[in-house]
């Protein structure tokens, strides 16, 4: 019976992994860390992981409102969950800062933990990294060739003094929004340093001609391709339909009075390339990426968490809150002095940096099981994730109130006058922040 039971489960494990290589596997990996840009108002881009946080800001707003509606004297349902966590945060926090400063810090100390485990949650929806926009990158090839723009292709010379990648997925369509196919095949082109604007156009009609239109090539001879090469190319481009076609007239569309790009392997200029009758080679700019992938909003998180501990400080203690930074009593004191004035600007690249690496590392480790093994070690690490984007919501928002306690203490001779509970305040929330930054 127990063989029956095991044949039967490894039956039922193959059987899942092939239906997910079948219909849920994903496209190559394609890893991007800088947020794209999803709209430009003026020089401001707005960026899909700062979208991705005003939906999380809507969707915690609306939550709010929908428990706080009809409120009863004895709550049921979502009023009552929405109560029990708000009543478990506030006991956390003045367990750790006291009664008085617990009740203080705990509406910055809630927020940041709610905002940061609602966007890491949500960072985890399956649609997310799926669902968006695209960026036409065929276009952009022979744009970016044509055009030479110092910030993008450096050209010396006559030359280009690096390499650059383009990579894109063969998509049916590349505008307006679209889901990302399961298996999408993708194209690469590769421009050499070294070489000149006629070189890496003639390099890419043959990658065309080789994605699109059947033409066969060795990667070899993709990478130096001979003029006869890019002739026979060109002309299998020309006689497929479903392919993209050369423009060699500016009239049919081109950049009409520019000159276009000159291919003595052609005998013609390139005005451009026509993707209209074909697949486009284009990328998915998503509408919705995990909101602390983006470096840039965790070191925003770090700042505001570092400024409002100072705040408090200042708040509490007034300028006497600089003595901890600035005492010449001695050398020793001095050094010290200017190591802790150190460790509070150092704590902005810790905030940052712990989030952003664990976050960006786990959407990565996702995209890659998805595209290896879909249906089963991703459903794992799914789980995984969950409790990952918990504990560091946890611990961001413990290591600022641990800070914000700290740094609200009396320091020297006043110590004494603070009574017993503030000494076990103060020795609590220093276990409570080597136990954090353990993290």
């Amino acid at each position: 019976m127990k063989l029956v039971y095991i044949v039967g489960g490894a039956i039922a494990v193959i059987a899942w992994i092939a239906l997910g290589m079948v219909i849920a596997k994903g496209p190559q990996p394609e890893i991007v860390v800088p947020a794209e840009a999803l709209w430009k108002i003026g020089f401001f881009n707005i960026t899909n992981t700062m979208f991705t946080a005003w939906v999380v800001m809507a969707t915690l707003i609306i939550a709010s409102l929908v428990a706080t509606r009809s409120m009863k004297l004895m709550p049921g349902g979502f009023q009552n969950f929405v109560e029990a966590s708000i009543g478990f945060l506030v006991d956390q926090v003045a367990d750790i800062a006291g009664e008085k400063n617990g009740r203080r810090f705990f509406m910055v100390i809630a927020t940041f933990f709610l905002f940061i485990v609602a966007s890491n949650w949500m960072g985890l929806l399956p649609f997310f990294n799926a669902i968006g926009k695209t960026d036409d990158v065929g276009h952009e090839i022979f744009h970016e060739l044509f055009s030479a723009e110092p910030e993008k292709l450096k050209l010396k010379d006559g030359v280009y003094e690096e390499d650059k990648k383009f990579t894109g997925f063969r998509m049916d369509d590349a505008g307006g929004m679209v889901v990302v196919k399961p298996g999408g095949k993708s194209v690469e082109f590769e421009v050499y340093k070294g070489d000149t604007p006629e070189q890496a156009l003639n390099r890419y009609v043959v990658v065309l001609a080789h994605t699109f239109a059947g033409f066969t090539a060795t990667e070899e001879e993709i990478k130096h391709p001979s003029d006869a090469m890019v002739k026979e190319a060109a002309a299998a481009l020309a006689s497929s339909d479903k392919a993209p076609q050369l423009i060699t007239a500016a009239a049919e569309g081109g950049h009409e009075g520019d000159g276009g790009m000159e291919s003595a392997a052609l005998g013609a200029t390139i005005h451009g390339i026509d993707f209209e009758k074909s697949q486009k080679i284009a990328l998915v700019v998503p509408f919705f990426r995990g909101v602390y992938s983006d470096v840039n909003n965790t070191l925003a998180l770090g700042i505001c968490s570092f400024l409002i501990v100072e705040f408090w400080g200042f708040q509490s203690l007034g300028l006497g809150y600089l003595k901890k930074f600035i005492n010449f009593s001695s050398p020793i004191n001095a050094f010290v002095g200017f190591l802790e004035l150190l460790s509070e600007f150092i704590r902005i690249v810790s905030f940052t940096f712990r989030l952003f690496g664990n976050i960006f590392a786990g959407e990565v480790l996702i995209l890659m099981l998805t595209f290896l093994m879909p249906f089963l070690f991703v459903d794992i690490i799914y789980g995984l994730e969950l409790f990952v984007g918990f504990i560091q919501a946890a611990v961001f928002a413990l290591l600022t109130l641990v800070f914000a306690t700290m740094a609200v203490e009396h320091h020297g001779e006043e110590e004494h006058h603070e009574g017993h509970h503030d000494e076990d305040v103060s020795a609590d929330a220093h276990h409570h922040a080597g136990a954090a930054q353990a993290h």
